[in-house]
């Protein structure tokens, strides 16, 4: 949709039902688009942003770089207004964001992973990260802050989706002050472990606020994950299949600029789409098998990129294959798009259908929640966070969307 004083010109006339259907699908989905046009931190230095310290950046993509400074600095905030103790970082991978909330924001954060070697590696990162702190500390004394740095606290830990993770619940230290008032966030937790978190929410006295990304909507357990809210629950037609929800986790705004540029990329989507019918038709069990990205698509015949595929899924790459059939499926590519096209189209209105069903739920339970757009979609498609506390912050929800937060 053009922005504002923007004006679009159509190479050809749309059909007025589907210009219809794009303002609509436009007008009731939530705003993806932050209070920033361009982040401001990689004016300079597109790799590096302006707003991190050098060793935070390291070994951190400028992606993760925009993710962990917004988030991060979103959730201290957040913590300062709810009095939190303790910050869970759930799901917390290499441990980027717990590294900047601990060792750059002087949050006590708890970093919760299943996977020990994402946990190991982590830890690995910490002592390096300190190392770095220290070496800068000596260099530039007024630069780094002084005082004592406390690593985050990685535990290797699977939370259900279902049941309450006592781990999670637990205090780092115990003080006067009493019970821990926790604080849980998860950046880009995947499928029902976005789910986990609302539930701890709302079940645990001991937390007290929610800062939480979601993706990988099509591994949402269905029913159990959505609907969550009775008000949702009762629309009728309210179902969300798995291509609907796969749909959803795909990048508009790169995807639109591929679209204008139109380069030989787009083929991609056929050769996916002629790939999956090889699969079913050898394998129909196998159905939307995870493929591996396959390398210069743009420069491999259709029939090499099916061999590759058929390899990556763990069948045998050498199996007779129908060329002519192949060669029909790739005559079939600017259909692909436009059927791709419309999908991305609706994307942003089935997000919002998840996550207006994950703030019903919230609210019908008692609690104050509100959604903002809190990183750049063209860095972070992904990029709404869900933000809850268990007592009214008013205002405060508009300062945690300021650019300078």
């Amino acid at each position: 949709m053009p922005r504002e004083g923007e004006e679009i010109r159509y190479r050809s006339v749309w059909p007025l039902t589907l210009l219809a259907l794009k303002s609509t699908a436009c007008a009731l989905a939530f705003t993806r688009t932050p209070g920033f046009q361009t982040p401001s931190e990689f004016l300079e230095n597109p790799s590096q942003s302006s707003r991190l310290m050098a060793p935070f950046r390291k070994h951190v993509k400028p992606k993760k770089q925009h993710e962990i400074r917004r988030l991060g600095e979103l959730v201290k905030k957040l913590s300062d207004l709810t009095g939190c103790t303790q910050v869970v970082d759930v799901g917390s991978g290499q441990g980027h964001l717990s590294r900047f909330m601990s060792l750059g924001l002087g949050l006590m954060v708890k970093s919760l992973e299943g996977n020990q070697r994402l946990v190991s590696r982590a830890q690995r990162l910490d002592q390096e990260l300190l190392q770095a702190l220290n070496k800068m500390e000596k260099r530039h004394p007024k630069v780094v802050q002084r005082g004592p740095r406390h690593s985050p606290h990685h535990v290797v830990q699977w939370v259900s989706p279902t049941a309450l993770c006592e781990e999670l619940l637990l205090p780092l230290e115990t003080s006067g002050q009493g019970s821990a008032r926790l604080l849980l966030t998860g950046l880009h937790a995947c499928g029902d472990l976005s789910v986990a978190l609302l539930r701890h929410f709302c079940c645990c006295s001991e937390v007290v606020a929610l800062a939480s990304v979601g993706c990988c909507y099509m591994k949402l357990s269905d029913p159990g994950s959505y609907p969550l809210s009775q008000w949702v629950a009762g629309l009728p037609g309210h179902e969300l299949p798995y291509r609907l929800r796969e749909g959803a986790c795909h990048a508009l705004e790169d995807y639109a600029e591929r679209l204008q540029n139109a380069g030989p990329g787009l083929q991609t989507h056929c050769f996916r789409a002629a790939l999956e019918t090889v699969i079913r038709h050898v394998c129909p069990e196998l159905r939307r098998p995870g493929v591996q990205g396959i390398p210069r698509v743009h420069e491999l015949k259709i029939e090499e990129y099916v061999q590759q595929g058929l390899q990556r899924v763990g069948l045998d790459p050498q199996l007779p294959l129908d060329l002519a059939a192949l060669r029909a499926q790739q005559a079939q590519e600017n259909r692909v798009v436009a059927f791709f096209s419309l999908a991305l189209m609706l994307a942003p209105l089935v997000e919002t259908l998840i996550l207006l069903d994950r703030l019903l739920y919230l609210e019908e339970q008692g609690f104050y929640a509100e959604l903002l757009p809190i990183f750049s979609p063209e860095l972070s498609p992904r990029n709404l966070v869900l933000v809850a506390t268990k007592t009214p912050l008013g205002q405060a929800f508009s300062i945690l969307e300021n650019e300078d937060i």
